[in-house]
């Protein structure tokens, strides 16, 4: 196994690890709400306790500082961060989780296709197959619902996959040279005080409710935020964005999986066979060409 195997292999597993622990967000964001904790109070305390926890941790590593246009895309990833994460709460909890998860995950085809016309990134051949796969796993398991869909939820999840491209893309350039916890770190707190401005706005904050939910927002903070995040940028420091963003596919998987023993949702025969096509495109991107 070649030096260039192993780095894309390595950087593979970090993204799919991330893939796993990010598939949480759905299931803790249903036992907020199901404890009357709104979006923007649950998005809030999210991202505060991850930027508080990475203070608290990613300094006794080292230096944090980034230099000022670093620190502006970084801060450009943050509020992405925070549409991206704001319509994928609002859409889980319209329709099921499995569901929002596997619209979400659409963007790996964003994502190759802004590396091929901005960065004149070609996909090699075993990208572009695994990405076909990881395209048909998810319309199998999406496109046979086992009840009517409400159209704003499907719209929403829909938009939440565009806006993770962008970010995605952008964080394959702006992790270059930098720590993935230091990188966390900025976009983290940037979403944390993004949010921290805007809760006015958007109804403000009930922390009141939240404190019977402290469990699963700590849950949304560390394994939703912290931990995942982190994983991605290492991952984007071994791989390429259109790598990473199919690799990550295995979350819709960890999500429906944890859908149905969790919240008892159903888990049909074709999001099974979706789920295995995209278990195999991850394999494909692992031993295939560069993509």
């Amino acid at each position: 196994m070649t030096t260039a195997t192993r780095t894309r292999a390595g950087g593979i597993l970090l993204v799919v690890l991330a893939g796993c622990s990010f598939a949480t967000i759905g299931i803790f964001n249903r036992f907020t709400a199901q404890r009357h904790v709104d979006v923007t109070t649950a998005l809030t305390l999210r991202f505060g306790l991850a930027a508080l926890l990475l203070w608290a941790w990613v300094p006794t590593r080292g230096r944090v500082r980034v230099e000022g246009r670093r620190l502006a895309g970084l801060a450009l990833m943050g509020a992405l961060f925070v549409m991206e994460a704001g319509l994928f709460f609002v859409s889980s909890r319209r329709i099921p989780v499995a569901l929002t998860a596997l619209l979400l995950y659409l963007y790996p085809a964003w994502v190759m296709l802004l590396s091929w016309f901005l960065r004149g990134e070609r996909p090699g051949r075993g990208g572009v197959l695994a990405l076909g796969l990881a395209l048909a796993g998810t319309a199998m398991a999406i496109g046979f619902p086992a009840h009517r869909l409400d159209p704003l939820g499907v719209a929403l999840g829909l938009a939440s996959s565009l806006g993770y491209a962008v970010y995605m893309f952008l964080g394959s350039r702006m992790q270059r040279g930098l720590p993935a916890p230091v990188v966390t770190l900025w976009i983290t707190t940037f979403a944390a005080l993004l949010y921290l401005a805007l809760g006015p706005a958007l109804g403000g904050l009930h922390l009141t409710a939240a404190l019977s939910a402290w469990p699963s927002i700590l849950g949304l903070a560390v394994l939703g935020t912290v931990v995942p995040t982190v994983l991605v940028m290492a991952g984007l420091s071994r791989i390429s964005a259109t790598q990473a963003s199919i690799a990550c596919t295995v979350e819709p998987v960890a999500t429906a999986l944890m859908g149905a023993l969790l919240l008892n949702e159903h888990l049909q025969r074709l999001q099974l066979a979706g789920g295995v096509l995209v278990i195999v495109a991850v394999l494909v991107l692992s031993v295939g060409d560069r993509s």
